[in-house]
């Protein structure tokens, strides 16, 4: 059995306590560069796509506005049809009735 002396004891506590200290910083810092990297990896990639991106928000804002546009005109013309008819009704006159029967 090996016997360890005191001296040996409180040397290497202190040894092995800064070892895992260090390691556990070298560790920390290696997980944050490869954090830091990722993030700007995706950095990249999401400013790379942010002009198609728009450029397809602004595609889809027109048809919008177009297909809006189109319904508005089509409803204008619609009541426009309408209110004609109406009118034609009105300044036709009433019809007179006919006799059914003859004397």
């Amino acid at each position: 059995m090996l016997l360890v002396s005191e001296a040996e004891s409180s040397v290497s506590f202190p040894t092995a306590l800064l070892v895992l200290i260090f390691g556990t910083m070298i560790f920390s810092f290696g997980v944050a560069v490869a954090v830091m990297r990722r993030a700007n990896d995706d950095y990249k990639k999401t400013k790379a796509a942010v002009k198609p991106l728009r450029k397809a928000f602004w595609a889809s804002w027109r048809i919008m506005i177009r297909a809006s546009i189109a319904v508005v005109v089509l409803v204008f013309i619609l009541a426009v049809w309408v209110a004609r008819d109406f009118r034609d009704l009105e300044s036709s006159g009433d019809p007179s009735p006919s006799p059914t029967q003859k004397r």
